[in-house]
């Protein structure tokens, strides 16, 4: 616990309202008055300081050389030529303000700046080329300052050649010219600066005609680059050509693969002639064979005379004709003369010789048809054999076709390449004469009549403000430097112009009336502006401010340097139900947080006033964790604003005094004793009860909150008494007006 200062230290006038000193750790404060006044003592200074840099300024102005500056203006042009762009080989540049970039990038580019140079001879004009133009006033002072870089004291000097030369007058040039977009247009203006007018303008107006030249340029060298890779690839595959095709003639040649047509067979045809043929050869061996066996059916049903119905034969339709006759003769002999008749027997006689002779017939008819059937079979035999041979044939041409296929293919695909790259070259080809570019000169760039720059005016204006900034800038400096830098200030010998605010302001003697010495409890200091809550964020909001320091004071004051170790516990209380002792209290944890402390708030009050201060959502608190409701880490609420917990007691027994006596309450102390750094218990006033007095027990140090006009009152008295009656730990008071 830190010692606090005993009251026989204390002498009267420290204590006395109109006599307050400021504490000692209240810091100077530099107000608009002491800024004022600091402004009219180093007026001089201030004035030669601004006199300096007009005067600099003015010397810039007059030194810097007259340039005029000449404009050229080029829009991109989205139209196509419905001729010529149909074989054209690059696209059309497009619209898009990316595209616009990338021409802006295309004009300024060294490639442009040297076909200008090239052009006009500009490394010829001294303007250009620093080789050739005497050395001005502005170029001995950047020679000058070049010379105290460091980086050019090591550097190899080279000698100065023809390329080096070219390529700094081509920088040179491209400092001097600049492009840029007009809105959301297509157009790009094309400017130019030469401290000539007339160069200017014939710098703009060449840079341009360069640009929309380099674009016809680039289509002919795209084009013409295009036509030779497209010879050299018709060479290549015309010859490719050529070896594929013999390749398939050879191939054709080893496996004898022949076509009447391009995809018809010889051997496809023969097969299928000999397929036809076949059919036709079973179709007449069916036939054979059918007359065949009708025969031997016949002749075996002994009724040979019926052959004439299945094959035509004359000689057997005649001999049937003359048995039918016979035997009418017969009937009519057998009737007229009798079976033994001669007659009759002559007949019977011949009709014997046609039934041999039939007989004789069928059987020639009967070997005739056998005859035909075995030609038949032999036939088909014949043709069957042939057509397996040719089907082996075809199977074998056929495997050979399946490469021929895919030599064929290359083939075709080949030459399908080669056609349309002959198309396309003759398309490319002679159209160097009608390229049109993408874009076109709307505005040639004029010569100036007026100068572009310098704004000597316009320096001059500027120096004004600058030199009055230097010249408040240099006060500042020497007053802050002042015990370092002897001098006077308006003729007079240098003074601390702001007087230090911490000493204490002395009245004109006038009597005053006796006062009273203040012999009760120490006081620990003297607060400001504690009258309502929000007083709480002052020192969140203004930590430069004296109530921010007197907080910060009174936490040093406060920690904890007694035999317990741990963190301070601290119990501040009040005679009052005021806003003064819960801003305070939580002011302390805030700026005990600020210090790098962990700090923790109890709201032990019934006005619960630290939790409307701090604003944290608390649903369970102080009766939840000694009730074993909830863990203490979970009823603890962060402050919004600051790295502060907060114990809440949303929830309030009507016995909160054994609440408080009880031995849950002392062991959450040692628990925050040994978690924490700086706890504050806001305890209440003790005036209305006995709370204040119970709690303050519990803690390291007691904080009696008072008004200053309240503290030689009887209340303050009885408070003391009634703390130490309850044996509360020491006890400070802390005033507040």
């Amino acid at each position: 616990m830190s010692p606090y200062r005993p009251h026989t230290s204390l002498s009267p006038a420290q204590y006395v309202p109109r006599g307050f000193a400021p504490p000692p750790y209240a810091p100077a404060t530099f107000q608009m008055a002491d800024f004022i006044r600091l402004l009219d003592a180093r007026r001089t200074l201030i004035l030669k300081i601004l006199l300096a840099t007009v005067l600099c300024a003015l010397a810039t102005a007059l030194v810097l050389p007259t340039t005029y500056s000449s404009s050229a203006v080029v829009i991109l042009d989205p139209r196509k030529n419905n001729v010529t762009d149909l074989s054209a080989v690059l696209t059309p540049l497009g619209n898009d303000p990316a595209a616009v970039q990338n021409q802006i990038q295309i004009i300024t580019s060294r490639g442009l700046a040297s076909t200008v140079v090239d052009r006009l001879k500009l490394y010829d004009d001294p303007e250009f080329n620093p080789g050739l133009a005497q050395p001005s006033l502005v170029d001995l002072v950047g020679e000058m300052f070049s010379l105290l870089n460091p980086k050019n004291w090591f550097e190899n000097i080279t000698p100065t050649n023809g390329t080096l030369s070219r390529d700094r007058v081509v920088d040179t040039l491209q400092k001097h010219v600049w492009a840029d977009t007009q809105g959301l247009s297509t157009t790009i203006t094309i400017s130019a600066s030469s401290r000539e007018a007339g160069k200017a303008a014939l710098i703009a107006n060449t840079l341009a005609d360069a640009y929309v030249k380099s674009q016809v340029a680039a289509k002919v060298g795209a084009t013409t680059a295009t036509t030779d890779w497209l010879n050299r690839r018709l060479q290549d595959l015309s010859q490719q050509l050529q070896i594929q095709q013999e390749a398939i003639q050879r191939y054709k040649a080893e496996h004898n693969l022949n076509d009447s047509a391009p995809g018809n067979s010889i051997v496809d045809q023969q097969m299928v002639g000999i397929s036809a043929q076949v059919v036709a050869a079973r179709s007449v061996l069916a036939e054979k064979n059918a007359i065949n066996d009708r025969i031997g059916q016949l002749v075996s049903s002994g009724n040979p005379a019926d052959v004439a119905q299945i094959v035509s034969s004359p000689l057997i339709v005649g001999l049937r004709t003359q048995q039918a006759t016979l035997l009418a003769q017969e009937s009519e002999a057998n009737t007229k003369y009798g079976p033994l008749h001669p007659k009759l027997q002559i007949i019977q006689e011949q009709k014997r010789d046609l039934s041999f002779k039939i007989t004789q017939e069928v059987n020639r008819l009967a070997a005739s048809a056998a005859n035909d059937v075995l030609v038949a079979r032999a036939q088909l035999n014949s043709l069957q054999g042939s057509l397996g041979g040719t089907e082996g044939t075809a199977r074998t041409q056929n495997m050979a076709r399946v490469q021929l296929q895919a030599m064929e293919s290359n083939a075709t695909s080949t030459r399908t390449m080669y056609e349309a790259f002959v198309q396309r070259l003759r398309q490319s080809q002679n159209l160097d004469d009608v390229q049109v570019p993408e874009s076109r000169i709307i505005s040639s760039a004029s010569v100036p009549r007026a100068p572009a720059g310098p704004k000597r005016m316009l320096i001059l204006g500027a120096s004004l403000p600058l030199g009055l900034i230097l010249g408040v800038l240099a006060a500042l400096i020497v007053e802050k430097l002042g015990p370092l830098m002897p001098m006077r200030v308006n003729g007079a010998r240098r003074a601390t112009i702001v007087p230090p605010i911490a000493r204490p302001m002395r009245r004109a003697a006038k009597p005053r009336s006796p006062v009273a010495v203040w012999s009760g409890p120490p006081i620990l200091g003297e607060i400001n502006d504690t009258a309502q809550l929000r007083a709480a964020d002052f020192v969140l909001d203004y930590p430069a401010s004296r109530y921010s320091h007197a907080i910060a004071a009174l936490v040093r004051q406060l920690e904890a340097k007694d035999s317990k170790g741990g963190a301070a516990i601290v119990a501040i209380t009040s005679v009052d139900a005021g806003e003064s002792r819960s801003a305070i209290a939580v002011s302390l944890a805030r700026a005990a947080s600020k210090m790098g402390k962990k700090a923790i708030i109890v709201d032990c009050a019934p006005q619960r006033l630290v939790s409307k201060a701090i604003k944290a959502p608390t649903k369970t608190g102080l009766y939840d964790v000694l009730t074993g409701a909830v863990p203490l880490n979970q009823a603890l609420a962060k402050d919004p604003r600051g790295e502060t917990y907060l114990l809440a007691t949303p929830k309030r027994p009507k016995n909160a005094v054994t609440m408080f006596q009880s031995r849950p309450m002392e062991r959450l102390v040692s628990v925050l004793r040994g978690g924490a750094d700086f706890v504050v218990i806001d305890c209440g006033p003790v005036s209305r009860g006995s709370d204040a007095a119970v709690i303050a027990r519990l803690a390291d140090a007691t904080v009696l909150v008072s008004k200053r006009q309240a503290l030689h009152s009887p209340l303050i008295a009885q408070a003391a008494r009634a703390l130490e009656n309850a044996k509360a730990a020491p006890l400070g008071i802390v005033i507040t007006k």
